[in-house]
């Protein structure tokens, strides 16, 4: 009995699977999980018979090879970054609400008037967000300083954030000049804009006015084909509709992003999920930078590592993680794969590791 434990080890760590069979495996769970809508207690369960599930892969497999620890070292945090992700989520709805009512709170209440602006600033999901201030001058400052504050720590409390930065700045001499005329004319423009283009049922992602030029950008959704079709047709309505209600004689420009900035785009999503939990799960990870050019796609993960015999096997196992996160995000979204790297630097911007995704 003594020897059925090491034999079935040695027999074991021979299996070899194919790598294309095991990322099918870890996609196929995924996408499972995706299906039903189980409440976080049942995902842990879940997420552990994955790794079930892919042990069996390994068990069942003819192919023999010594290697069965590097193949296995491909799947060692799906459940942890599922968990992790859901986790983030959930953080940044509480956040995201948080700052409506700040704002709101701040910039309706009569006993503020002399707040100017607020606003939000986050680099990282797991860190403290930071919220800045500004107001009219530096009496207010110094007499409504401390309450705004703690008025803002205690709305965290209310919402589950334990920690948040608080800064209370004077406004520039200059800034913040801007007519009330004009913001109402601004507010005018787009909700006249908006109101056609839905009316027609044109889709649009960003609207833009320019005072000096005298013109309005719209970027719309759409396929070049729409876009080529439909261009010049809204382009006319709103400048029609916008000078029969107030006269103005604007130039609309309709734009639409070309299908690799669509493509870029789809990425977005990936990249946060990348440095958010890779933030979380190694803190010594400080930023985060991408390049779709030139190919293939560069995921880069900005470090406080040095160079060093220890701070390599870090830099390794970000990279891996990270990979792991891509995987998971791509799959969570339906996203086409494509060939990527990821590059992880250490504090004084040199590349220390690098992992090439076909």
């Amino acid at each position: 009995m003594k020897n059925e434990l090491p034999d079935f080890k040695k027999h074991v760590d021979q299996i070899e699977v194919p790598g294309k069979k095991l990322d099918l495996a870890v996609e196929n769970v995924i996408k499972r999980g995706k299906k039903k809508n189980w409440s976080f207690g049942k995902k842990i369960t879940f997420c552990s018979s994955a790794a079930a599930i892919v042990f069996c892969l390994l068990i069942g497999s003819a192919f023999i090879s010594p290697t069965m620890a590097k193949v296995m070292s491909n799947i060692p945090y799906l459940d942890q970054i599922l968990q992790s992700m859901e986790q983030t989520e959930d953080r940044k709805d509480r956040v995201e609400n948080l700052r409506i009512k700040t704002y709101e709170t701040l910039t309706d209440d009569n006993n503020y008037e002399g707040v100017k602006n607020v606003i939000m600033s986050w680099l990282f999901s797991s860190e403290p967000p930071k919220f800045t201030v500004t107001v009219k001058d530096k009496e207010y400052q110094q007499e409504y300083g401390h309450e705004i504050k703690q008025m803002i720590k205690e709305l965290a409390q209310s919402y589950n954030i334990d920690k948040v930065k608080v800064e209370v700045e004077v406004q520039e001499k200059g800034l913040g000049n801007v007519s009330k005329k004009q913001m109402e004319l601004t507010n005018q423009l787009f909700k006249i804009t908006e109101e056609v283009l839905k009316q027609e049922g044109y889709n649009f992602n960003i609207m833009s006015i320019n005072h000096s030029k005298n013109s309005i950008q719209i970027e719309i959704k759409a396929t070049e084909q729409q876009y080529n079709k439909n261009k010049g047709e809204m382009e006319k309505l709103v400048h029609d509709t916008i000078y029969a209600k107030t006269q103005l004689d604007l130039k609309i420009e309709v734009t639409r992003k070309s299908e690799s900035e669509l493509r870029d785009e789809s990425w977005q999503q990936i990249f946060t999920s990348v440095m958010d939990e890779s933030h979380k799960e190694f803190n010594e990870v400080t930023g985060f930078a991408y390049s779709f050019h030139p190919k293939p796609l560069e995921i880069i993960l900005k470090t406080s590592l040095s160079q060093g015999k220890q701070d390599q096997k870090v830099a390794e196992e970000i990279a891996r993680y990270a990979k792991q996160i891509v995987k998971v995000s791509r799959n969570e979204l339906s996203i086409e794969k494509i060939p990527y790297k990821i590059i992880i630097r250490d504090k004084e911007q040199e590349n220390m590791y690098e992992i090439q995704v076909k």
